[in-house]
C-alpha cells in the first residue's frame, strides 16, 4: 500500500463524476442534496464564476460578500455523497495530471443545507435541526476505516444497535443484522451554525441526526404490499438517550459526511429544515419558504468560521 497510486479517473481533464477541474471548487462549500436547491442557494452568491453540471451533479462557485464558496448538488444518499467527497478532496489536494498528492493543503469546511423528518414528539415543523452526531442506518461509512471520534460515539452505536434490534420480529432473517456505525460533526462548525441561529432568532435544537439509506421502507413508511422489518423507526429511535443527546431528526446524508471528513480532517456540519414531523411523515411542508433561513445561517455560520 506504501507505493500504491492513487486510483483518480479524469476524462477530458475533469473529474469523472462532479466534472470538476482542479480550479473549479472553493476552500467552503455547501452540499445540498437536492440539485434544485444548489440553484436556490447560488441565488444568494454576489458572483457566480463557474456552473457544472454533470451526471446527477450540478456544482457553482462564487463569492458571497468577499468570501469564495461552492455548493454541490449531490443527489439523494450516502454513496452520491461519497463521490462527491472524495472528488472534491481529490480536487482540492491532488495533481490531476500526475496525480501526486500535494502538501500542506488548507482543510476544507463542509456544511450540509439539508431537510430532513423530524423524530421527538415535540419537534415543529418548520424549526430547525443542527447535528452535533449521526447515525448512520447506510453501510457506506464502513468502507473507510475510522477510529472512533469520542466515547459518545461509542455509546451511540451500542445503545442505537440493541434499540434497533430489539424491536425486529423474532421471525424475521434479519434480526440482529443491524449495525450502525456513528459520527461526530465538526465541534467549531456545530458551534458557528448554533451561534447564527441564535442571532437569527430561530427556533431550533441540536442533538443526532439519523442518515437512513432510504425514504420508505427504512424511514417506517407503510406502503401496501410491502413488509418493513422495523414498524417505527422513528419511534424506536426516539428512546436513544445518550447522556442527555437526543435522536432530533432523519435525512439520508449527514452519517458520510461527517465520518469522510473526519478521516480528512476537515470541518463538517449539518443544519436541516424540519419539513415533517414524526406521526405525519406523509405530509411535507412547503420548504421553500423554510429552507431560506436554513441558507442565510450556513452562509453566516462560514463568514463566522472565516474570521469575518
Amino acid at each position: 500500500m506504501l507505493n500504491k497510486k492513487s486510483e483518480i479517473v479524469i476524462v477530458n481533464d475533469k473529474l469523472y463524476h462532479l466534472g470538476i477541474k482542479k480550479s473549479d471548487l472553493a476552500e467552503n462549500i455547501f452540499i445540498v442534496g437536492d440539485p434544485a436547491r444548489a440553484i436556490r442557494v447560488s441565488l444568494e452568491f454576489d458572483q457566480i464564476d463557474c456552473e457544472i453540471s454533470n451526471r446527477e451533479y450540478l456544482t457553482f462557485t462564487g463569492s458571497y460578500q468577499g468570501m469564495p464558496v461552492s455548493v454541490i448538488g449531490t443527489g439523494i444518499g450516502t454513496d452520491n455523497v461519497e463521490i462527491a467527497l472524495v472528488e472534491a478532496y481529490i480536487a482540492h489536494e491532488f495533481d490531476l495530471e500526475s496525480g501526486e498528492r500535494q502538501n500542506n493543503c488548507k482543510p476544507l469546511t463542509i456544511i450540509r443545507l439539508g431537510t430532513s423528518g423530524g423524530i421527538q414528539s415535540d419537534v415543529t415543523p418548520g424549526s430547525i435541526a443542527i447535528s452535533s452526531y449521526a447515525l448512520g442506518l447506510d453501510s457506506t461509512g464502513i468502507y473507510y476505516e475510522q477510529p472512533a471520534e469520542d466515547q459518545v460515539v461509542k455509546k451511540i452505536e451500542v445503545e442505537s444497535s440493541k434499540i434497533l434490534n430489539s424491536a425486529i420480529s423474532e421471525k424475521s432473517r434479519f434480526k440482529g443484522k443491524i449495525t450502525p456505525y456513528a459520527s461526530k460533526a465538526s465541534s467549531k462548525v456545530t458551534k458557528a451554525l448554533i451561534n447564527q441561529a441564535k442571532l437569527q432568532g430561530v427556533e431550533f435544537a441540536t442533538g443526532i441526526t439519523v442518515s437512513s439509506p432510504g425514504f420508505y421502507g427504512p424511514s417506517s413508511r407503510y406502503i401496501e404490499g410491502l413488509n418493513n422489518t422495523l414498524e417505527d423507526i422513528k419511534g424506536s429511535l426516539s428512546t436513544l438517550n445518550i447522556d442527555g443527546l437526543k435522536v432530533h431528526n432523519m435525512e439520508m446524508e449527514s452519517s458520510l459526511l461527517f465520518h469522510l471528513c473526519s478521516q480528512l480532517d476537515y470541518h463538517a456540519g449539518t443544519i436541516c429544515t424540519i419539513i415533517s414531523g414524526p406521526d405525519d411523515s406523509d405530509s411535507i411542508i412547503d420548504y421553500e419558504a423554510a429552507i431560506g433561513s436554513t441558507i442565510k445561517i450556513g452562509l453566516n455560520a462560514l463568514k463566522e468560521l472565516n474570521g469575518a
